[in-house]
């Protein structure tokens, strides 16, 4: 006879179960407006999910969102393209104002359903994220297409199972596989049409979109179309103006833009996609976007930009994250070695102030330093030096490199006077670009330099040669050991096979540097200093010399001041470009009428015009005769 239980250990008898009426909230999610139609798709997960409910459950509340669900948690339920459609289902807000009432001691719910769990998130993350969240506030995440259990419905059981959970975390990783696998095929197709040419977006200012039919049929018969770039007649020439202004002058993005706001019937501005965005002139942003924007060159480009970067969408990606097609798929307005060139700039004024007028407007400016961003220090490898007065506001220009960055020999501080280097400057200018004997002295020092450069390529390409004799003997001595030597257990042969390998690689990279030596041989520069001689003879008095004049004078003949402490010497370079003549013809013009002695220089040092030495050896030996010369550079790009 088997002994009942005790009282105490019965369950305890209940009467007729009470109907209680279980308050569901609907959470829905349909992606961009682009990709899904959200007055079907909503209302289809509603659907599903009242007929998924229990006996008792009602839904009181709906929730639901039109936006990706790749966005970051936190910006979450923030969209408001539902407002575009007439959905025709009131909505009580987002996924965020769903989480925020489901803490909330007053909420109008008891659990949450959806159609799908994938519905919540894509990212397995943040799925589980927000059903633990949930969980914590005692709301269960119910799904349409999974068994509804709920509490004192299991015999005591709790509400999750085994197999329920299984179920929804194989539904989320098969729901991020699906996406990343999406994405990644996206991306190899956003590749090879890169590489076809087709562009995407708005054209760049300077071209007009050349519509080309859609390859799909069904695309093609909605209207769709695929594009490729043609150079607009009218902006096309603006760009290389701007990429003339830029490498030729190194004007900044201000500048330039001022420039063009002189006349916007010759340089109409960019329009923005949005219209209402247009401000109807040049910025100084939309000079630096054709700047850096390598299309021009006729290359296709995708990926400059991070559309898809949650914490910063927008921002300019690393070049190695550019997609660019291997040859030039629309005609080019700019080369790309001037493309290349105009990047250089950005190292050269890099922290220098851009105004045009060259001086410091700030009001609590007491000294103007017109020599900034063209003298740099030579022991550094060309850092810009930065002016600075001393007590008796003589203006200087000093280098003073943190100690870990300090390279041997450099001193902890380098000083130098600008009205030295303003009188080196004034013989540079007065005897080398505007005096009587510019042609001859410039011819002896480019043909010197010439000699040089070309000695020292023929070197490089004998010595190459040789290194490539010297591999193809040995693979000749190789293969007649192959052709000579008995080899029966192959050992001998697999040796040679990977010597052999090797050797092949060593030829193809000699040939390879053999082949770019002799395409790059430096170019006969004869003809070329005849560019001086359409220059103006006169003398410039440039202590006396306005500083916006100087400025513009500096910047349009690109002139850099490398100074050397150890030798105690200035290096001075300037460029002369073929197709800027008549403008700096006027400008050097110009800046003889307005420099009157109204200062004098300062006893900076004498200038032997034989050697370039100083004859005081205190101080800065400004460049000039021979060391001068061998650091001009005239081009002709006319």
């Amino acid at each position: 006879m088997t002994a009942s239980l005790p009282e105490w250990l019965r369950p305890a008898t209940t009467g007729p179960a009470i109907e209680r009426t279980v308050r569901v909230a609907f959470l829905g999610r349909t992606s961009t407006d682009e990709q899904q139609d959200p007055t079907l798709s909503i209302p289809r997960q509603l659907t599903n999910s009242e007929r998924a409910l229990l006996p008792g459950m009602v839904i009181v509340a709906r929730f639901y969102d039109v936006e990706s669900s790749r966005k970051e948690l936190d910006q979450r339920g923030r969209s408001t393209a539902w407002k575009k459609f007439d959905i025709g289902i009131p909505r009580d807000g987002g996924l965020g104002d769903l989480l925020a009432e489901a803490t909330s001691p007053d909420r109008r719910f008891d659990v949450v359903i959806c159609e799908s769990i994938d519905r919540i998130a894509r990212w397995t993350h943040q799925g589980t994220k927000i059903e633990h969240d949930l969980e914590l506030a005692g709301v269960p995440l119910l799904a349409a297409d999974e068994p509804i259990i709920l509490n004192g419905q299991s015999n005591g059981r709790k509400r999750k199972r085994a197999s329920q959970v299984l179920l929804r975390r194989t539904k989320q990783g098969v729901a991020e596989w699906y996406i990343l696998e999406m994405l990644e095929k996206s991306w190899d197709g956003f590749e090879v049409h890169t590489g076809q040419g087709w562009n995407i977006g708005k054209p760049p200012y300077g071209y007009e979109a050349e519509k080309h039919r859609h390859p799909v049929p069904a695309k093609r018969a909605q209207g769709k179309h695929k594009t490729k770039l043609s150079i607009d007649p009218v902006r096309g020439p603006v760009v290389v103006q701007i990429y003339t202004w830029r490498v030729d002058e190194k004007l900044a993005y201000r500048a330039i833009a001022e420039r063009l706001n002189t006349d916007l019937d010759r340089y109409p501005p960019p329009q923005p996609v949005d219209p209402e965005r247009a401000v109807g002139r040049w910025t100084g942003s939309a000079v630096r976007e054709i700047l850096f924007n390598p299309k021009y060159t006729g290359h296709m480009v995708w990926n400059r930009r991070s559309t898809k970067d949650k914490l910063h969408p927008g921002k300019t990606n690393s070049r190695e994250e550019w997609i660019v097609s291997d040859t030039p798929t629309h005609p080019a307005i700019i080369s790309v070695e001037l493309f290349s060139s105009a990047q250089e700039i950005a190292k050269y004024r890099r922290r220098s102030r851009s105004e045009t007028s060259g001086t410091n407007r700030h009001r609590q400016t007491r000294v103007s330093y017109p020599l900034r961003s063209h003298v740099l220090c030579e022991l550094c490898g060309g850092r810009r030096m930065h002016g600075k007065c001393n007590h008796a506001k003589t203006p200087y220009y000093y280098c003073q490199p943190r100690e870990r960055d300090r390279p041997e020999g450099h001193p902890a501080t380098i000083w130098l006077r600008e009205d030295e280097l303003l009188d080196g400057l004034a013989t540079f200018f007065n005897r080398h670009l505007l005096g009587p004997d510019r042609l001859s002295l410039v011819n002896s020092s480019i043909d010197a330099k010439t000699v040089r450069l070309a000695e020292n390529h023929n070197q490089r390409i004998l010595a190459v040669r040789r290194a490539v004799g010297d591999v193809q003997q040995r693979l000749e001595r190789l293969t007649t050991v192959l052709e000579e030597r008995d080899d029966p257990d192959g050992t001998v042969f697999s040796r040679i096979q990977a010597r052999l390998a090797d050797l092949e690689g060593q030829l193809r990279e000699r040939t390879a540097e053999l082949t770019y030596l002799e395409e790059s041989a430096p170019p006969d520069p004869v003809g070329q200093v005849d560019l001086l001689a359409h220059l103006p003879e006169i003398e410039i008095n440039f202590f006396s010399l306005p500083d916006d004049r100087l400025r513009r004078l500096l910047d349009a003949f690109a002139v850099q001041i490398s100074y050397d402490k150890l030798a105690h010497r200035a290096t001075y370079r300037a460029r002369v470009s073929g197709h800027l003549i008549p403008q700096a013809s006027q400008m050097i013009m110009t800046s003889a009428r307005e420099s009157h002695p109204k200062r004098q220089p300062a006893g900076g040092p004498v200038v032997d015009g034989a050697t370039g030495r100083s004859l005081h050896s205190s101080v800065t030996c400004p460049a000039g005769g021979t060391t001068a010369h061998q650091n001009f550079r005239a081009t002709d790009q006319r």
